[in-house]
Order: C-alpha cells, then sequence, then structure tokens
C-alpha cells in the first residue's frame, strides 16, 4: 500500500498530469530530492507511467494499478475516520449516560460544529436544546455540554467535551481491534 507521501504525489498527478517536479515538490511540500526518489519508487512499482515529451520534459500517468491504490487508501481513510466518530459518540453517549444515572434530566448542547453534532447524535431520546449562545438558555438546572476547548459556560454546571475527548483520543490512532474492544 502507498505511504502518505506517495499518496499526496498520486493525487497531485491525479488532479493535473503536466506537473514539474519541483512543482510536485512545491504542491506536497516535499523536497525536490524526495519527490524525485518517490517519483521512482512509484514508476518502478507501477502506480506512476511516465512519457518522455521532451528530452527535459516527462508527463506522469497514473496506471489502474495507481488508481487502485489510491482508492484502497481512501477507503481505509474513511474506515478509520467512521470508527473514531462511532468511538467518539459512544464515549459522549457514555458521559451523558452517567450524568443522567446521577440525576442529570436536562442537558444543552453549546456549540455549532461537527463535534456538537455528534454531540446531538449521542443526546436522541433525552430532552436536550442545542444553542450557540447560553442567554438564550432558560432552565439554569441544564447540564451544557461544550464542544469547543476553552469555553466557559458560567452560571451553568458544564462538561467541556472538547477538552474531555482531547485527553482521550485526540493524538491516538486507533486501531480496527482497539475500536472494538472499547465498544465491547
Amino acid at each position: 500500500m502507498v505511504d502518505e507521501k506517495e499518496l499526496k504525489i498520486i493525487e497531485e498527478i491525479s488532479k493535473e498530469k503536466n506537473l514539474t517536479q519541483r512543482e510536485l515538490s512545491r504542491r506536497t511540500r516535499l523536497s525536490l530530492g524526495a519527490v524525485n526518489v518517490i517519483l521512482k519508487r512509484l514508476v518502478k512499482r507501477g502506480l506512476l507511467k511516465t512519457i518522455n515529451l521532451t528530452a527535459k520534459k516527462v508527463e506522469y500517468i497514473i496506471t489502474p494499478k495507481g488508481f487502485a491504490e489510491k482508492a484502497k487508501k481512501s477507503y481505509h481513510y474513511i474506515l478509520k475516520t467512521i470508527n473514531l466518530v462511532r468511538v467518539v459518540r459512544d464515549e459522549i453517549a457514555k458521559i451523558v449516560l452517567e450524568e443522567y444515572n446521577r440525576g442529570q434530566k436536562k442537558f444543552v448542547i453549546l456549540g455549532n460544529d461537527d463535534l456538537a453534532d455528534l454531540i446531538e447524535l449521542a443526546l436522541k431520546g433525552f430532552d436536550y436544546q442545542r444553542t450557540i449562545d447560553l442567554k438564550r438558555v432558560k432552565n439554569k438546572d441544564a447540564l451544557v455540554l461544550i464542544s469547543k476547548s476553552g469555553v466557559k459556560a458560567n452560571g451553568f454546571r458544564a462538561i467541556n467535551l472538547a477538552e474531555r475527548l482531547a485527553e482521550i483520543y485526540w493524538g491516538v490512532d486507533l486501531k480496527p481491534h482497539e475500536i472494538r474492544q472499547k465498544q465491547g
């Protein structure tokens, strides 16, 4: 399977095949020497094909094998992302359920981002409100679930889920077997 640097180069060539090595270096933020080595490796592995346009100009074409590798890498990335989303949603649901079992019956989601969307998915079936402004919240007994680091919920009991989840997951590369273990 292709590595991240190889994938960057393949992706750039798939966007525009008439790129020079210097332009590939600029777009991928890899050194010119690294681009040269990676291109040779991709050609040798049959993922790219070269066509000599002039003595100094070469065109790179992604082969069917190269497209297949790109698709496989994209597929694995999507699976990894979906699994991470599932694990994060389950962790949020666990936190909410713990609070509910302690007597907390009303919740407020503070935020308008992807994490707030995940919090909302985890709160299905609970009494909750979603807002970007705590001034709109009438029930001071509600537990505020915050979706951004550094945000405070003055006057409310709150859990900053962005910060709590960052302690648990950010920077952790979960393997599929670790995800299944976490899920039970």
